[in-house]
C-alpha cells in the first residue's frame, strides 16, 4: 500500500498507518532525513501521548505514556550487536501488548516472531513523502 503526503497531511499518513497495520509493531526504514522521527512523533501525539516524543539515537529507546499503556521508541542506528538490545529488555518488549515503534530496523527483523507492519518513506521532493506500508503475518 502507498501513500503520499506533506507535511501539512502528516495527520492523515497517521491514520492511513492506523488503519493499515496489523499489529502494534511498527518498523520504519528510510534515509537519514527521510522524516521518520517526524512521523513517529505525530503518531505517538496521535495516540495521545504529552510526552517529548524525540529521537531516541543516543539512548537506543525512549519511553513515551499516554493513558492505556506505554508507547516504546527504539532507534538501532547505533547497535552493533543483539546482546545491546537483551540489556535494554528490547525483546521483552515485544512480547508485551504496547506499541513499538523502530527505526533502523534491519538488525532484528527476522528475530520479531509476532505480527508487525514496515513503513519506507522516500523523499519524493522538500515537501513530498511517500509511504509503502508492507505486513507480515504469522
Amino acid at each position: 500500500m502507498i501513500f503520499y503526503y506533506s507535511l501539512s497531511e502528516i495527520n492523515e499518513a497517521c491514520k492511513f498507518i492506523f488503519e493499515n497495520s496489523n499489529g502494534k509493531i511498527i518498523l520504519f526504514e528510510g534515509d537519514l532525513g527521510s522524516g521518520k522521527t517526524t512521523l513517529i512523533k505525530n503518531l505517538c501525539y496521535e495516540l495521545g501521548s504529552i510526552d517529548n516524543v524525540s529521537s531516541p539515537t543516543f539512548p537506543i529507546l525512549n519511553i513515551y505514556d499516554n493513558k492505556k499503556n506505554k508507547i516504546y521508541h527504539a532507534d538501532l542506528y547505533r547497535v552493533e550487536n543483539i546482546k545491546d538490545l537483551n540489556e535494554i529488555g528490547f525483546f521483552d518488549i515485544v512480547n508485551t501488548n504496547d506499541w513499538l515503534f523502530v527505526e533502523w530496523p534491519k538488525k532484528i527483523i527476522d528475530l520479531i516472531d509476532k505480527p508487525f507492519s514496515i513503513v519506507n518513506i522516500d523523499i519524493e521532493d522538500d515537501n513530498m513523502r511517500k509511504i509503502e506500508l508492507k505486513t507480515n503475518e504469522f
